[in-house]
C-alpha cells in the first residue's frame, strides 16, 4: 500500500470519527434541550414514556386531547389524571404508549377514544410516526413502531442529530413560552376555543372514498386490550361526539370496530352519533372537535356514566 493510500484512510478515518463525534455531542445538547419542554406533543409524549403514573389516563387523537377535560375528571373524581391523546396519531402511536406505561405500573383506569375509522389505513398515520424518533431505545417495542415509518427512518435514526431534527422549533416553543394546553397544569388536555355559531371553523376528514383495513392496526387494537386486561387495569373505549356524523361513510368501519370490541369484551361508551351534541354549534369548535364548553358536558357525561361500568368510579 502506497503512502499516499494510507495517508488517505487516515484522513477518512478522522473524519468518519469527528463526524461521530459531532454526532453524538450535538445529540446530547438537543436531548438536553429537548427534555426541558413543559407542554406540547413531545412533553406528553415523554410523560407517557418516562415518569407518568397518575391512576387515570386518556388515549387517542384530538378527539382524546381536545373532548376529555382532564382537570374537572381530577376534581370530580379526586384521583390523578392524565390526558395523553395528541393530535393526529392513531393506534400506531397509542400502543407504544400504553405498552411502556404498563411496564411501570398499573394505574386504576384506562380510557382509550377511537374514533368510528379508527381501524382504516391512511399512510399518514406512519409518517406521523415521526413523533417517536427522540424516543429511539426508549424500549423495545418504541424501536419497533420507529420500524413502521416510511423511508428507512429506523436506519437514519441511528444518528443522534436526525433524532431531534424537526423539533428545535417545538423544543423553544415550550421551554421559553410553554401554554397551558398539553401540560401538567392542564393534565394534559387541550382545550379550544370559539364555536360553530359564530365562526367560519370548519374540518374536512381526508378520505379516499375507498374501504381499507389496516392489519396493523387491528393487530396492536387486539392486543393492546389483552395486554390491558392481562395487568387487570380498567379499560374504557369510548368514541366522543361528533356534530356531524355520515353514517353511510363510517358504518362499515364502523361494524368491524363494533365486532372486535364485542368478541374481546370490551366496556364502550358510544356517543358518535349522539342527539345530546349533534348538530348543537355551539358546543362544536369545528364539525369534528368539542370546544371547551362542548368538552365540559361531554367529560360530565362521561363521569356520570362511569359507574354503570366500574362500581368504585
Amino acid at each position: 500500500m502506497s503512502k499516499k493510500v494510507k495517508t488517505l484512510l487516515v484522513k477518512l478515518l478522522v473524519l468518519a470519527l469527528a463526524l461521530v463525534v459531532a454526532d453524538l455531542a450535538g445529540g446530547l445538547v438537543l436531548k438536553y434541550l429537548f427534555n426541558k419542554q413543559r407542554s406540547g406533543k413531545y412533553f406528553t409524549t415523554s410523560h407517557a414514556i418516562k415518569d407518568g403514573k397518575e391512576q387515570v389516563l386518556i388515549f387517542g387523537n384530538s378527539h382524546a386531547a381536545q373532548h376529555f377535560d382532564a382537570p374537572l375528571m381530577a376534581k370530580t373524581l379526586s384521583k390523578s389524571v392524565f390526558n395523553f391523546g395528541n393530535q393526529g396519531q392513531s393506534l400506531l402511536y397509542t400502543y407504544p404508549l400504553v405498552k411502556s406505561v404498563l411496564s411501570r405500573y398499573q394505574p386504576e383506569l384506562i380510557i382509550l377514544n377511537l374514533d368510528y375509522n379508527e381501524l382504516r389505513y391512511d399512510p399518514t398515520d406512519y409518517e406521523r410516526l415521526a413523533i417517536l424518533l427522540p424516543y429511539y431505545h426508549a424500549n423495545s417495542v418504541i424501536d419497533s413502531t420507529i420500524s413502521l415509518i416510511p423511508d428507512r427512518a429506523a436506519l437514519k435514526a441511528k444518528s443522534h442529530l436526525y433524532r431531534y431534527n424537526s423539533t428545535l422549533g417545538y423544543i423553544f416553543l415550550n421551554t421559553y413560552g410553554h401554554s397551558y394546553g398539553k401540560s401538567m397544569q392542564s393534565l394534559g388536555y387541550d382545550p379550544i376555543e370559539g364555536d360553530m355559531c359564530t365562526a367560519t371553523a370548519s374540518h374536512v376528514e381526508a378520505d379516499s372514498g375507498k374501504i381499507t383495513f389496516d392489519k396493523n392496526k387491528i393487530d396492536y387494537l387486539i392486543k393492546l386490550i389483552s395486554y390491558i386486561q392481562s395487568k387487570q387495569v380498567k379499560l374504557l373505549i369510548t368514541t366522543t361526539p361528533l356534530m356531524e356524523y355520515d353514517s353511510n361513510k363510517k358504518q362499515v368501519y364502523k361494524e368491524k370496530l363494533l365486532q372486535l370490541l364485542t368478541k374481546m369484551n370490551v366496556n364502550y361508551l358510544d356517543y358518535g352519533s349522539s342527539a345530546e351534541f349533534k348538530g348543537k354549534c355551539k358546543l362544536f369548535h369545528d364539525t369534528s372537535h368539542l370546544n371547551a364548553t362542548g368538552a365540559a358536558l361531554w367529560t360530565k357525561t362521561l363521569l356520570n356514566d362511569l359507574p354503570k361500568y366500574f362500581d368504585q368510579f
